[in-house]
Formats: structure tokens, sequence, C-alpha cells
């Protein structure tokens, strides 16, 4: 099939991710302190984002978003003082958030002994590409981070290359028990390209669960516009999502991101397209969505 053939892509890029805390201005200060993200907004959970989350708990609720340093506001944090602990790379949902850097080694010297970040890899080229370097650290509100410097392109992957000290949310990984279902269910989505499905090493999933450290892991990669793409990870072993009655999932609690074609996926899945006047949204028009691992989704358009 040609290009020019080809289905458009519904989704991309990514627009941002949400954390659930039970400490706010710990989670603030530390991308502050040790990444150079910059506070862009200050506000409560409106009724608006409280009805589309389906979160009457939040109602009210402090939030921010956070800025990187390219000048993507793309972080934003939510605040629930009941929100039970997450626990890194061991529950199901959405497992990490891969950021693009200009120097991971320079980067690596921010992180200090006192600073709010838990180094769980250092930098180091990925098995997947000798392009690629990447570390990974245990965030405040225990989200894991990958930040990772893409030096040359990588086809077939479309790569972000960045010369910023940090930058935008480029690939979010997702935890499932079922790579099939979840690919099925994000290729439906996206209606355009196919899932990438291959066996790789993934280092910080293998200390995180004790296994050989040649383990390989099922793993997918899906395309979206932008030179973004969603990574599926499947661990059968790993717990539910953790969820908080009348609130969001703790950690990463969502995806945000961007579609051309709001109108036909609220059509398809069955969602109610809500009206949210809020700065961090591109679009006023939102849609949200749970997929197979109990991950929850934005779609802007």
């Amino acid at each position: 099939m040609s290009n020019e053939s080809k289905p458009l892509r519904r989704l991309g890029p990514v627009a941002g991710a949400t954390l659930l805390t039970n400490n706010l201005s710990k989670v603030v200060l530390a991308y502050q302190q040790t990444l150079g993200f910059t506070l862009v907004q200050q506000d409560v959970v409106s009724q608006e984002l409280s009805a589309l989350w389906q979160a009457p708990s939040l109602l009210g609720h402090p939030m921010c978003v956070l800025q990187s340093a390219n000048g993507h506001s793309w972080l934003r944090v939510v605040e629930d003082p009941n929100c039970t602990a997450p626990e890194p790379l061991k529950t199901h949902g959405w497992m990490s958030l891969e950021s693009s850097v200009g120097d991971v080694d320079k980067l690596r010297l921010a992180f200090t002994n006192d600073c709010q970040f838990h180094i769980i890899g250092e930098p180091a080229y990925l098995q997947v590409s000798d392009a690629i370097k990447a570390m990974q650290v245990v965030g405040p509100a225990g989200e894991v981070a990958y930040l990772t410097q893409v030096e040359r392109p990588v086809p077939p992957f479309e790569l972000p290359i960045s010369h910023a000290t940090t930058g935008s949310l480029f690939i979010p990984v997702l935890s499932t028990h079922s790579r099939a279902a979840s690919v099925a269910f994000y290729e439906k989505l996206n209606n355009a390209d196919k899932a990438l499905c291959f066996n790789t090493k993934v280092s910080v999933l293998n200390n995180a669960w004790g296994l050989d450290t040649n383990h390989q892991f099922p793993v997918a990669t899906l395309q979206l516009d932008g030179r973004c793409l969603f990574e599926i990870d499947e661990l059968q072993q790993a717990k539910p999502v953790v969820n908080n009655a009348g609130s969001l999932p703790s950690g990463i609690a969502l995806i945000t991101v961007q579609t051309k074609k709001i109108d036909a996926l609220a059509c398809e899945f069955g969602a109610k397209i809500h009206t949210v006047k809020d700065n961090y949204y591109p679009s006023n028009r939102v849609i949200l969505l749970t997929g197979p691992s109990g991950e929850r989704i934005e779609l802007v358009g």
C-alpha cells in the first residue's frame, strides 16, 4: 500500500500526562529543582474536569501544570491526600513517561542524593538502537520517568530529536496483562499503522521483578502523529491499576492525546464529548476512555 493511500492516523501528538499525588508541593518542587520545569498554572479541579474524569472526590482539589525546558506545558499534577501510594513498575496501567532530553549524561548530574527522584537505570543505550540513550528514575508521585536522548533518526520509528535540557512527553508506556488485547484497542483508536510487536530486554523491569538480566518481555510500539508512540509492555504478573474511589488512579493517572477525529471516536467508542475550558488542553472538546488494563486516556480535538 502506498503512503498516499494509507489511512490518516487519528491520534497524535501526545499532549501530556497527569499525575495524582498526596503531596502536590513536593512534586512541583522536585520537578523545578532537579529537571528545570517551570510552574505555569495553578488552579483547582473544576466541575467540568470532575465530571469528565468521573471523579467527584477531586472537585475543588488543587492542581497545577508544569512546563519543561523546551516550553511545552505537558505535566499536570493533581492532589488527592487520600490516594493510595502506587507501586512503580508493579501494576498495570500507565507505567512510565518517556520524555526527550538533549544530553542525558549532563542531565544525570542534576540527580543528587537529596533530590526527590530515585535512579533505577543509569544512562545507557537501549537494546533496540545504539542511537537512543536513556536513564530511568522514579519520581515523587511514584511515577517512572524515562529521560531519553535520541541522537539520530531511528527508522522505522518517528522520534523527536531534542536540544533542550528537558523536552516533551513522546512515549507513554503501558503495562498490560495482554499485549494482544491492548494492541487491538489502540490500533482501533488510531485506525492507521499496525503495531510493531517484538520481544526485548527491559532492564528496569528485570531489576524490579528480580528476573534474569537477559529476560525479554513481549513489547509493542504504535506510531502516532507528532513523532510520538505508544509503547505496550506485557506483564501478566503485575497487579491491577491502583484506583481510588471517586478519584483518579494513583501515580500516572491518565494520558492526554490530541485527535483529529473526536466526533467519530466518541461515536465509535460510546463516549460523551465534554466541553472543558482549561489552558492545559489544545482544544475544549475532550473525551475520556478506559483501556483494557484499566488505564485512562483523554482524547482532545
